[in-house]
């Protein structure tokens, strides 16, 4: 029972904790661990410690683990380059134990830096984009009643004018006045009460994959890979979908017309969204090959009225990030080499 609390304990942990044996093999690993290596425990464990490290390039953490001693040592701010291709800049500690005892005699603990920059950024860039946003819905609302006045008055006009081709002013005034109430109820987003249920998130991304072939032509090609193992959540499917929808509407106007659109699905351990360290996500990519983010725009992509596009309304972005928020998520861009992929990171809370 004592080593089951201990065993929940450290799988908690933001660190990634290893424990090696006499001969530098693993022996122990978290589940941080598994997330960094990409590999589970059973693939692990016996395996020499060096060689879950690059073999071409120097890596301080495997040359100073043999002259480690009876001294604890770290380092702050080393360069690792791991085995699976990845590199990481990451304060790390290697603690000797005791060395009586048959199993464990080397504890090493890898605390990646880089991560916690990037959820600082993240926590700040979210604070700003919901302050920009409470901005533009307060503009909204005061927008929104000289608005239904020059309606009310344009009608009142036009039942007063008898020549016809003057009440074409009035249909303009009209015309314009509900476009801009359509635009302002975009820009209010969602304010009806979430109405959370068991849903899947594969049937939401099917569902949308549907309506995108549905209305583009077929030099737009959609490739799914997905993880068919991920449960449930309990989450508001309708919100879900429009969030998922603006997403992969964005990704199909990046294409311009021909291109190819990936829907992806994972989970992921121990991530950090906000303040909150969550043991399971759900990590959800779409991927397109279009021409990737504007570096003018690349922070500040989720603000209202933001866009590269000509007939863009920036609010598709903005609303679906306070729809992942709202969800206890978040939404990550990232540009790539061919392309753009937008990560959204949903929480996973199982019984």
């Amino acid at each position: 029972m004592a080593q089951i609390a201990i065993d929940n304990i450290l799988d908690s942990l933001n660190s990634t904790i290893v424990c090696l044996d006499r001969n530098q093999r693993v022996c122990y690993v978290n589940s941080t661990a598994e997330a960094l290596f990409s590999a589970s425990s059973s693939a692990l464990l016996g395996r020499a410690f060096d060689q879950l490290f690059s073999q071409v390039e120097p890596n301080t953490i495997t040359s100073n683990l043999p002259d480690i001693g009876s001294k604890a040592l770290t380092e702050h701010g080393a360069q690792i380059k791991l085995a699976n291709g990845q590199s990481i800049i990451a304060d790390y500690s290697i603690y000797p134990l005791d060395d009586s005892q048959p199993e464990a005699i080397t504890l090493v603990e890898i605390r990646p830096i880089d991560r916690q920059l990037q959820i600082a950024r993240e926590e700040a860039s979210q604070m700003h984009n919901q302050v920009s946003q409470q901005f533009a819905r307060g503009m909204a609302h005061e927008i929104q009643n000289p608005l239904s006045g020059i309606r009310g008055a344009a009608q009142l006009l036009e039942k007063e004018i008898t020549q016809s081709s003057m009440k074409e002013y009035t249909d303009v005034i009209i015309s314009e006045v509900d476009r801009l109430q359509a635009l302002i109820k975009n820009m209010l987003g969602p304010n009806t009460k979430m109405n959370k249920k068991p849903v899947n998130i594969l049937e939401i991304l099917e569902h949308i994959r549907r309506l995108l072939l549905a209305a583009e032509t077929d030099t737009v090609t959609v490739h799914r890979d997905y993880d068919p193992s991920i449960p449930e959540i309990n989450a508001d499917r309708d919100q879900l979908i429009q969030a998922f929808l603006n997403i992969a509407q964005n990704a199909v106007q990046a294409l311009e017309g021909i291109g190819e659109i990936t829907f992806k699905t994972r989970i992921e351990r121990q991530f950090t969204i906000g303040q909150t360290s969550h043991p399971l996500v759900i990590k959800i990519d779409i991927i397109d090959t279009g021409k990737g983010i504007p570096s003018e725009l690349s922070n500040t992509i989720f603000l209202p009225m933001v866009t590269s596009k000509a007939r863009g309304s920036g609010l598709g972005l903005p609303i679906a990030q306070e729809i992942i928020s709202r969800h206890g998520g978040l939404i990550r861009p990232e540009s790539l080499p061919s392309g753009t992929m937008f990560s959204v990171f949903l929480p996973l809370d199982l019984p």
